[in-house]
């Protein structure tokens, strides 16, 4: 601990929560997780003392396997569960504050089970507000929330058949929820609006544009196409790909969203928004799979 005072990444990956200097260089953890528990899209909170993320551990005995949302202080004091899962099979991810701080938006995701037989994932996005305790279910078939700079919309992966569909956008309190895009993908992940403007950023695979000609052009599945990191006004107009990545990823903003950073194919990547010139920071074994957050 302490190492955060230097840190400007956070990166979530298999090996912790571990602390970066702003050339990726691993400084230490930020706290010591139990062992085999992995860490997931942390989150900065908006006092910038405290990170969120999703943690599965080690089966619990009253509630069995699952994913809850976790807090720590920046220097590794006060670990604590947010929101646990209640139950087996029950799974939290991708916190998220609102600007004021007064609400936590969250993924959450469990199995249906109907006489005795797996049916299907009920997949949720909710909000817990921090004041009064009052959690409430805002959208439905929907993952991976994120809210705009001025806490009035979220941006989120609608699901069909339990699989990621497409880019949406709502009100903060889930109404009004539409399509973002016209445009499809074989996969689409991780959309984020941009700490400083209306750009949401997201990474996707197996682009087919629309075209009055001609139906939607078959493609591969995005296991076999390369991902790009996608940017996208909140209107949905403007859409361009800025990156071709090897692999899905989970690109984060710089606080004063100049940057972007992802990880993917072993290395650690920072891209200026101004030029879309990517530089490499780092290679190894860490960078394989992770998700960031920027500290400053």
């Amino acid at each position: 601990t302490g190492a955060c005072t230097r840190a400007t990444f956070i990166l979530a990956n298999p090996a912790g929560l571990l602390s970066l200097d702003d050339s990726a260089r691993i400084l230490g953890r930020v706290v010591d997780l139990p062992p085999n528990a992995a860490p997931a899209l942390p989150s900065l909170s908006p006092d910038h003392k405290q990170v969120l993320f999703a943690l599965t551990a080690a089966p619990d005995p009253k509630t069995g396997f699952g994913t809850d949302i976790y807090a720590v202080n920046l220097d590794g004091t006060d670990l604590h569960p947010v929101i646990p899962h209640e139950a087996e099979n029950v799974f939290y991810d991708t916190p998220r504050y609102d600007p004021s701080g007064t609400y936590l938006y969250f993924h959450r995701s469990a199995a249906i089970v109907k006489g005795g037989a797996y049916v299907g994932n009920e997949s949720t996005i909710e909000r817990l507000d921090l004041k009064t305790g009052e959690r409430v279910r805002l959208l439905s078939d929907a993952a991976d929330p994120s809210v705009s700079r001025d806490g009035k919309r979220i941006a989120f992966i609608h699901l069909k058949d339990g699989q990621n569909d497409n880019v949406w956008i709502a009100d903060s309190d889930g109404t009004n929820a539409r399509v973002l895009l016209k445009d499809t993908f074989s996969y689409v992940q991780a959309p984020r609006f941009a700490p400083t403007g209306d750009t949401i950023v997201f990474c996707a695979a197996g682009h087919s544009a629309p075209k009055a000609s001609d139906r939607y052009l078959p493609h591969n599945a995005h296991l076999g196409t390369p991902s790009e990191i996608f940017v996208v006004n909140s209107d949905g107009s403007g859409l361009r790909s800025v990156a071709q990545t090897g692999d899905d990823t989970f690109p984060a903003w710089s606080l004063d969203g100049s940057s972007l950073a992802f990880v993917s194919t072993g290395a650690f990547f920072q891209m200026s928004m101004r030029d879309h010139s990517i530089k490499t920071l780092a290679s190894g074994d860490n960078f394989f799979f992770g998700d960031i957050t920027w500290l400053k």
